[in-house]
């Protein structure tokens, strides 16, 4: 049976072969983002990486803020590599990137999780406090 959720394996380098065991989309997990950021923001941002297949933050049920954890699949690995690479700042904040596979889901079992606008000011991307 096939979830509905979709599940993130970080794979360090030296089990690179475990992916010829199936068919995998190649992605990021990015965290410590800052919370008024917007989902055309943080999409505009990895996009310049390769071409983005999904890109989704995660919103807290309750309060329906950002919890600051986002997620981006690439076209293929090297673009996911690519957008690894750092440092990044987005928004102001220095962000965490991690690379991931994820077993290929079909187009009907995607979550559709879509930020709202949220009533913050937009921020220059190439703009960093430490």
């Amino acid at each position: 049976m096939e979830s509905s959720q979709p599940i993130y394996i970080h794979l360090p380098d030296e089990y690179k072969e475990f992916q010829s065991s199936g068919e995998w989309d190649h992605g990021i997990a990015v965290s410590d983002l800052n919370p008024c950021l917007e989902e055309r923001e943080f999409h505009t941002y990895f996009e310049k990486f390769g071409t983005v297949t999904e890109c989704v933050f995660k919103i807290d049920k309750s309060s329906q803020w950002p919890k600051g954890v986002g997620f981006v699949k690439y076209s293929s690995a090297e673009e996911a590599k690519a957008a690894e690479a750092g440092p990044h700042c987005l928004g102001g904040f220095q962000i965490k990137i991690k690379n991931f596979v994820t077993p290929k889901m079909s187009s009907q079992n995607r979550s559709d999780n879509q930020l709202n606008s949220l009533p913050c000011q937009s921020f220059q991307t190439d703009l960093c406090v430490n």
